[in-house]
């Protein structure tokens, strides 16, 4: 057995004993449970297709992600543009691209992602053999430019610390601009929500696939709560309305407040103009307009913002939450955790973050008492809201968001 085989059968055994919780900031969090052999959901019968579902595989290629997401295509539309700029739109070097996505692919254990990644780096970004392994191995591995280990490194320091430190900020400017990192941040995030997308549905890799995942490299550890300080002031200055340009100005037109103000989290967002609205548009479907009910939403918005110490996103998020209907001592008791007094339903979906904040995987138990409660679009919302709102909380933390005055601190 490779070794990936090896710790997935320990993790089988380790599973058994029902770890609840998150483990403690800086633990040591266990090994990978282990990756589904049969999927959850199968892909679409080609012969009984919606004229959405059509419409939607007409200019998609015959892969498994996207048979297995044409099941919710309300999702899949509101969600592809940034997928479609990050893969096609971005300024940042194909293989630092590439790089990103691998690396956090790798951290998060997702065979799918990295045979299809490993394929696309070496036909499109000019890689080795010896480079896409070498991505496993890590930063730390020999042959790296200084560049190229600082992409790597960003990637390690997202999925652990859910922020990037300023050595490797700084490293990544000496190579690119600001708005080119906040690119390669928003790479990674949106592969580290994919990760969780594709172990969790158990979507498989094609057996036409010449690439896998190595089993000749130790395992990366699992997450824990991320518990690094975080930025005082900010990396990315947010630019005040009456300094933006009228093209900034017709796209925040939607996100400002009754009166008139805008949230520091889009005046630093728009800085970037072709990120923005793409990144907007899947937000503004988690948060508004997704089948899940208010609670669940705000459960899985506000665990996601504890799990990854985003102050900026579970303050602005305890009004809503409220409104859903949870009492204030409910959401003190989010940042306890699963255990902490809640229904079967409410535990299951406090109990999906944790373990997508851990290995980028919701386990058989959690998925099957989920399924007693929500159908299969809502459990998938329930995946792509943790996987959105963790990429949101990785920018807020690597940009210095700073959270505006009157707004609830998160708990300490």
């Amino acid at each position: 057995m490779g070794t990936f085989l090896r710790a997935a059968a320990l993790a089988a055994i380790l599973l058994a004993g029902g770890c609840e919780t998150m483990a403690a900031p800086g633990a040591s969090s266990g090994s990978f449970t282990p990756r589904l052999s049969t999927p959850r959901l199968a892909v679409v019968d080609p012969d009984n297709l919606t004229e959405a579902q059509r419409d939607m595989l007409a200019s998609r290629n015959a892969l498994n992600i996207y048979k297995t997401l044409a099941h919710h295509v309300d999702l899949y539309n509101r969600w592809s543009p940034l997928g479609q700029f990050i893969l096609n739109g971005s300024s940042i070097q194909p293989r630092h691209r590439e790089m990103a996505m691998l690396r956090m692919g790798w951290l998060c254990q997702s065979p799918y992602e990295w045979a299809q990644h490993a394929r696309i780096a070496k036909a499109s970004a000019g890689m080795t053999d010896a480079d896409v392994h070498r991505i496993a191995e890590g930063p730390s591995a020999a042959g790296w430019s200084d560049l190229d280990r600082a992409v790597l490194t960003m990637a390690d320091e997202l999925r652990y610390d859910a922020t990037i430190s300023d050595k490797t900020w700084a490293e990544l400017r000496k190579g690119y601009s600001d708005k080119q990192v906040m690119e390669l941040l928003f790479t990674a995030g949106q592969y580290q929500l994919v990760s969780m997308a594709l172990n969790t549905l158990g979507i498989q890799v094609e057996p036409t696939a010449t690439e896998h995942i190595p089993t000749d490299v130790s395992l990366p550890r699992t997450a824990s709560r991320a518990n690094t300080p975080r930025l005082s002031s900010p990396r990315i200055a947010p630019i005040a309305l009456a300094a933006m340009t009228p093209e900034q100005r017709a796209m925040v037109a939607g996100q400002l407040r009754p009166d008139g103000s805008l949230f520091n989290l889009y005046q630093t967002l728009i800085n970037h103009t072709g990120l923005y609205t793409p990144r907007a548009r899947f937000g503004s479907y988690l948060q508004r307009d997704s089948m899940l009910d208010p609670e669940t939403r705000e459960l899985a918005i506000m665990r996601t913002a504890w799990n990854i110490n985003a102050s900026y996103e579970w303050s602005h998020h305890v009004e809503a939450a409220k409104a859903a209907g949870l009492t204030d001592a409910q959401i003190a008791n989010i940042a306890r955790g699963p255990g902490a007094g809640w229904n079967e339903r409410q535990r299951a979906v406090l109990q999906a973050a944790d373990e997508l904040r851990r290995e980028a995987f919701v386990s058989d138990a959690t998925w099957a008492t989920l399924s007693r409660y929500y159908d299969i679009k809502r459990r998938i919302e329930i995946v792509y809201t943790v996987g959105g709102y963790t990429m949101t909380g990785l920018a807020i933390n690597s940009f210095g968001i700073q959270t505006e005055p009157g707004y609830p601190p998160m708990p300490r």
